[in-house]
């Protein structure tokens, strides 16, 4: 992963961040941490989706 991707993927989190305080909605730790991974290229967004549909649908059960 280049430095650019890098720089281009951080500015993607802290958007996606900002437009979620716009809503109103809190990030939670885990997502924060899973989104830290996907910026360092350590997770895909799939598997960042599929963690966090887990862990919601565990909690709905």
């Amino acid at each position: 992963m280049t430095a650019t991707e890098i720089a281009k993927r951080r500015r993607a989190e802290k958007t996606a961040y900002a437009i979620n305080s716009i809503e109103g909605v809190p990030v939670s730790e885990e997502t924060k941490r899973l989104s830290s991974q996907w910026v360092n290229g350590e997770l895909t967004i799939e598997q960042i989706k599929a963690e966090l549909v887990k862990k919601y649908k565990a909690k709905t059960t």
